[in-house]
């Protein structure tokens, strides 16, 4: 990914949203992620709680990749309490699933890429929107959450293997006035997670149905690729820790890393 330059931007005042769990809002910082942390270790983040940013000089996606982080799109991190059903393998899939759940309450067909990505379709073809990372530290397991609301990156900023291109919420939207900003994006979005999880008592125990709802390419062929093979198969869906049920050669296996893709050669 290519690293890009920003003029600085002022720190904002940061506060509590009227309703629903606390956010704060920053400027220009390093990281995200990190800069959540930080509260957390501070006593000043608790579960469900958020911090969101301008930009980030040095954001990161899955395998520590450079996440292009431009003004104008959205950046957060969000707390998640460590209990099931986050507090395992399949916390990533699962936070994917309410992200993926918040976005289509607000109107947008997005559909989940495993492990991490938002996806929409478009003119028949699929894009990349949003993505998300996990990282635990100590006692805090945060989730950094990034979607492309004015800007994505382009072709030749997208690494090689890239499953699909990028695009982003302004491209979606007819007209410009319609886009949202980032800051009432996520007071929208984090509420619809918050709500998603609480308002459910039997999500710990049924989020893997509604996960494999929206798994792109399901009972479709596919690549996972982890850096080191390719394993060929059909996507017949999730196993109940989040990996990938995958049939190869009328064997099933379960994945839980790696890069995916549709299988061009079936």
């Amino acid at each position: 990914m290519i690293a890009h330059c920003y003029p600085s931007i002022p720190r904002m005042p940061s506060a509590p949203e009227p309703e629903g769990p606390a956010v704060w809002r920053l400027g220009e910082v390093d990281s995200c992620l990190d800069s959540a942390c930080r509260l957390a270790a501070q006593g000043r983040l608790a579960p469900w709680e958020s911090v969101q940013v301008v930009a980030q000089r040095q954001g990161r996606g899955q395998l520590r990749r450079r996440w292009y982080s431009p003004p104008g799109n959205l950046y957060a991190a969000l707390r998640l309490p460590q209990e099931a059903p986050f507090n395992g393998s399949e916390g990533g899939v699962v936070c994917g699933l309410l992200l993926a759940l918040g976005l289509r309450a607000l109107g947008w067909e997005t559909a989940l890429k495993w492990p991490n990505d938002i996806v929409v379709s478009q003119g028949g073809q699929v894009f990349k929107l949003a993505g998300l990372l996990l990282e635990e530290r100590g006692d805090c397991l945060l989730a950094g959450i990034g979607i492309n609301i004015l800007f994505c990156p382009g072709e030749e900023d997208m690494r090689r293997d890239a499953a699909m291109p990028a695009t982003c919420l302004a491209r979606l939207l007819p007209e410009k006035n319609a886009v949202p900003t980032a800051e009432s994006l996520w007071r929208r979005l984090v509420k619809h997670l918050f709500s998603a999880y609480t308002r459910e008592r039997f999500f710990a125990a049924h989020w893997r149905e509604e996960a494999e709802r929206l798994l792109l390419w399901r009972d479709c062929n596919v690549i996972v690729d982890d850096g080191r093979e390719e394993t060929h198969g059909r996507l017949e869906g999730l196993a109940s820790d989040g990996g990938l049920r995958l049939v190869c050669d009328g064997r099933k296996r379960i994945l839980h890393s790696g890069s995916l893709r549709p299988d061009q050669t079936r």
